[in-house]
């Protein structure tokens, strides 16, 4: 080798900084150059880590390393990198070489007050995919935030700040988890809690409400969610049998519990389900109610229509082909049962 190319050489990663404390885990790669002169996490200056992590918080950004590896710990955040040992030239992820992997597993397993794991860039993410989630013997939910990397500079950093703001959702239990049920109409989603059904979004309807929660992988409550919708939409469930949650006025609550009342395969006009609701002038009210509706299926606003029978609104959209193919389902249903009696 000419004496003028440099080797890779073997680089060791840092100790963990975690406590019992600590409720999320940021993994990195392997620290950089700058930050292996200088002993320290994400040393180099143009590097966005601590810049995004004060930011999240509101807070001014101290360029003291013990008073951020302070503030890491009180806001319950704990650092570590996949990679324990590897050889590498300069700083890029794409050198890494003959690496060694740290003990993820282990350490959820010692603190297990974490349940969320954040990864700074793709190369944590598929180490953490591979050798560390299939490790971990309890619930543990994991994400992929952009890199913080000077070489990640693709990415604006308004995108990066929206993506690591989920951080700060996760800690201070803004957390949903979400079940996607592939359909040749489009896709339909459920988000829920520990405990109940928050959201469930159709085919074409706004998730910007999302924005302020972290969004992880289905847990139990949206995957059994999802299970019950699958079988509505093939035809083999009328109702839903899981928690979840309706929020709004004392009067949309009034609404959506009318709106249980509605049998399978029967529609109510708008003006029908306000005064069933308690108010018969309000129908206009109750239309807007539907469009906020945050569980359609399971509280069924599919089934309101127009007076003259059309369907004139569902989730805004005038004709909207997802009600007309809900209505159609349930009827053909009503019809195979009829038909199945008379025969």
């Amino acid at each position: 080798m000419n004496k003028t190319e440099s080797m890779p050489v073997v680089i060791k990663s840092f100790k963990p900084v975690v406590d019992q404390n600590s409720r999320v885990l940021i993994l990195g790669t392997m620290p950089g150059e700058e930050s292996l002169r200088q002993q320290q996490y994400y040393a180099h200056p143009r590097n966005l880590f601590w810049p995004l992590i004060y930011t999240i918080f509101n807070k001014p950004q101290e360029q003291d390393y013990g008073k951020r590896i302070q503030f890491l710990y009180s806001n319950r955040i704990a650092l570590w990198d996949v990679f324990k040992s590897c050889e590498r030239e300069g700083s890029l992820d794409n050198n890494i070489r003959k690496e060694e992997s740290n003990d993820i597993a282990g350490l959820l397993e010692a603190f297990p007050n974490i349940r969320y794991v954040f990864c700074n860039g793709g190369a944590a993410w598929k180490q953490f995919q591979t050798n560390g989630l299939p490790f971990v013997k309890r619930p543990v939910f994991g994400l992929r935030l952009p890199s913080t990397s000077p070489a990640n500079a693709s990415i604006p950093y308004e995108t990066k700040l929206e993506q690591w703001s989920k951080i700060r959702f996760t800690l201070e239990n803004r957390i949903l988890h979400e079940t996607s049920i592939q359909t040749e109409t489009g896709t339909y989603k459920v988000l829920a809690n520990d405990k109940e059904v928050i959201r469930v979004c159709l085919p074409g309807s706004d998730k910007q409400v999302l924005n302020q929660f972290a969004v992880f992988p289905e847990n139990g409550v949206s995957i059994e969610a999802a299970e019950q919708i699958k079988e509505y939409l093939a035809g083999k469930r009328k109702c839903f049998n899981i928690p979840y949650r309706l929020e709004g006025s004392s009067f949309a609550i009034n609404v959506y519990q009318a709106l249980l009342e509605v049998p399978f395969g029967c529609t109510i006009s708008y003006g029908e389900l306000a005064e069933r609701a308690g108010n018969k002038k309000a129908a206009q009210a109750v239309g807007q109610i539907m469009r906020k509706n945050p569980v359609p299926l399971i509280v069924p606003c599919h089934r309101v229509i127009g007076s003259t029978g059309k369907n004139i609104g569902f989730m805004g959209i005038r004709g909207n082909p997802i009600q007309n193919m809900l209505l159609k389902l349930e009827q053909n249903r009503i019809a195979e049962e009829d038909f199945r009696q008379n025969t």
